[in-house]
Order: structure tokens, then sequence, then C-alpha cells
């Protein structure tokens, strides 16, 4: 009896430990890693973002307009600052998997973002970051690779200035 009921709590364990949900990367933390495409195939990683302050604008075709607004706003203020880089990172999981890969690409070069665009084809970053499908998940990356800032939110005025003072504050440290 005593060996069953060991048996079953270690099965209740192991089955909780597998299903508890990750948390989603904090302020402070390092960011996890990325390695993606954009439309013409070109490969970005965040290792060789490293030195860099990175914008990440992570979404999905539903939100795109807001994820645009996010990325509009970034390119007005910081499209000449080579220090500070932004992307959109599409969720690409519901796009129907009959649609070529190579016209989604087509698509997105016809009508690109404001910012570079970027491919997660099997959400493996979504996956990572624990996005929100509803809401821009919003992650700012310090050069040393670690989260200063992440919101999960429609694009307002105030929270942009939130995250343009958290970039120049970065900048101005990076001098």
């Amino acid at each position: 009896m005593k060996i069953k009921l060991s048996f079953f709590i270690f099965l209740l364990l192991a089955n909780i430990a597998t299903h508890a949900k990750e948390e989603p990367p904090k302020v402070g933390e390092l960011a996890p890693e990325f390695a993606l495409q954009d439309f013409e195939e070109k490969l970005y990683s965040s290792k060789k973002l490293r030195g860099k302050i990175v914008f990440l604008i992570m979404g999905n075709r539903k939100i795109r307009k807001e994820d645009d607004k996010w990325a509009e706003a970034f390119k007005k203020d910081f499209k000449e600052n080579k220090k500070v880089t932004a992307f959109i990172i599409a969720d690409m999981r519901s796009v129907p998997g009959f649609i070529p890969k190579r016209f989604i690409r087509s698509q997105i070069k016809k009508k690109p973002p404001p910012v570079k665009f970027l491919f997660d084809w099997k959400g493996e970053m979504h996956k990572k970051y624990q996005t929100d499908k509803k809401k821009p998940n919003l992650y700012l990356i310090s050069q040393q690779g670690k989260i200063v800032f992440h919101k999960k939110a429609d694009f307002k005025p105030k929270l942009y200035g939130e995250l343009k003072k958290q970039i120049e504050t970065l900048l101005n440290t990076a001098r």
C-alpha cells in the first residue's frame, strides 16, 4: 500500500511539474536568446545585437495595427540612432500551413512595417516570452542583454513616453 501511495504521489508531482506554466522573463533578468529571419531571410540574433539597445514589439496578425503604432513612434524618435534598434516579432503559428512562406514574405515586402519585421514561424520566441495574443508585448533590452522595460499594452502616448525615457537613460549611461 505504501509503495502504491508513494508512486501515486510521485506521478502527481511529476504531472504538476510538467504542466507548471512558465513565467515570462522579468525586468532585471537576461532576455531569452533568439535568432529569427526577416522577409529577405536575413538572420538577426540577440547575440549579434549585444551592445545595442533592442526594442521588441511582439504580436500577431490580429494586432498588427497596434504593433505598427509602437513601431512608428519608435522610428520617428530613433531611426537615426545606430545604438538603438527595434523589431516587430510576428507569431506565425496562426497562419494556415498551406500558405507558402515565400508568399507571406512577399506580402510583407510589398507593405513593410516601420521597423524590421522578424518571423517567429513556430512561435518559439513567443512561448519563451509568454506573450499575450490580444495586446502588443513590449520588451526593451539593454546593451548588456537585460530586460529593462516590459509591458503588454496597446499604444498610448504616455506609456510610449515612459519607454522613450528609458531608452534615453540607457543611451546616456552608455557614454
